[in-house]
């Protein structure tokens, strides 16, 4: 294909676990501002629904791989993007796609949860993960909800309470989904070092989840060669939402134009217009 939409570069956005696209929305508007396609897809038994059941990982990453080639047919650079779990889906699509993947951002990815605001219920997981219980136990977000700035945690809180969702994600967890992300996490562990594509990872150094010992894990054992990681200073796990959002969509930005440039029809869509003499 040599048509001008082909020439320019796609970006396949994962939001976090049981939530929604908007969790990346601050990042899926500015990158369609400097001109790429942007995807952020729903995924059944991984998005949020009302009412909907948790699916086993391996269909979250089949459901993944559909939208990513999907974008590929129509896209000679495809770049992923991930928040939390959303980052593992982009890390295990790169896994299945090593040759295809031009580029990934990781955002806020959690190897250890040994942040400082986990519920009791995330440090004893295991005991429900290999019993009936993982069925009906869930677990509640509670503040800070991943979020540093005040007036935005207090907008999350108003919807957690009216909604039930909110754009840092529905109101609970159920314990099957944290058992499936980290068979997730577990595929991803094993398959580091096969990974090519350049990597920014993104991790704010007061996340609440998971410390910075987690994005220095995947560094050390990321195949890449290119692999960059940018740690903030003023925000927790929601980096999407909270005080540097700006810094993350701008970053986000510049690494995937070194990756995968823009060609000068998308950064500039209308022709210029002829000089009169």
């Amino acid at each position: 294909m040599n048509s001008p939409a082909y020439k320019v570069p796609a970006v396949l956005l994962f939001h976090g676990l049981w939530s929604s696209p908007s969790e990346m929305l601050s990042v899926a508007n500015a990158l369609k501002r400097r001109g790429y396609r942007v995807e952020t897809p729903e995924i059944p038994g991984y998005t949020y629904a009302a009412g909907a059941r948790m699916r086993p990982w391996r269909d979250w990453l089949q459901s993944a791989l559909a939208a990513f080639d999907a974008l590929s047919a129509e896209h000679e650079s495809v770049l992923v993007g991930g928040l939390c779990v959303g980052s593992m889906l982009a890390f295990a699509v790169a896994v299945q796609r090593p040759q295809a993947v031009r580029a990934l951002a990781i955002l806020s990815p959690s190897v250890f949860f040994d942040g400082w605001c986990l519920p009791w219920l995330t440090r004893l997981r295991y005991i429900g993960y290999y019993s009936p219980l993982r069925y009906f136990l869930k677990v509640p977000e509670k503040e800070p909800f991943g979020v540093k700035n005040p007036l935005i945690r207090r907008w999350i809180a108003r919807e957690m309470e009216n909604r039930k969702i909110s754009a840092a994600g529905a109101a609970y967890l159920p314990l099957t989904g944290l058992h499936e992300s980290e068979r997730l996490l577990a595929f991803v562990k094993r398959n580091l070092a096969n990974i090519a594509a350049p990597t920014l990872i993104i991790h704010a150094r007061e996340d609440e989840i998971s410390t910075l010992r987690s994005p220095h894990y995947l560094l050390e054992r990321l195949g890449s060669r290119i692999k960059q990681l940018r740690v903030l200073e003023n925000s927790y796990h929601m980096v999407t939402l909270d005080n540097e959002r700006q810094q993350v969509t701008a970053a986000i930005g510049d690494f995937f134009q070194e990756q995968a440039p823009l060609p000068l029809a998308a950064i500039l869509p209308f022709p210029a217009k002829a000089r009169v003499a």
